[in-house]
């Protein structure tokens, strides 16, 4: 499946949703409805030809299209 590139808010919204924030945070971050922010991170989903949202966090960090901040254990 071809992939189609994200736009500026989709590119945010899954940024933050990569980096651990729950959907709600991000709207409230946002200044966005919970339901928009969950369009957003579906339509990432579909552009990106993943299975989920996760595998489209997955897939935007893999091609360098997010960053991702990674913690210690």
């Amino acid at each position: 499946m071809e992939q189609r590139p994200l736009d500026e808010t989709e590119l945010e919204v899954l940024t933050r949703f990569a980096n651990g924030k729950s959907t709600e945070e991000i709207a409230q971050a946002m200044t966005l409805h919970k339901a928009t922010v969950q369009d957003h991170l579906r339509v990432a989903a579909r552009k990106l030809g993943a299975a989920n949202r996760v595998h489209a966090a997955v897939i935007a960090a893999e091609l360098g299209l997010i960053k991702t901040f990674k913690r210690g254990l």
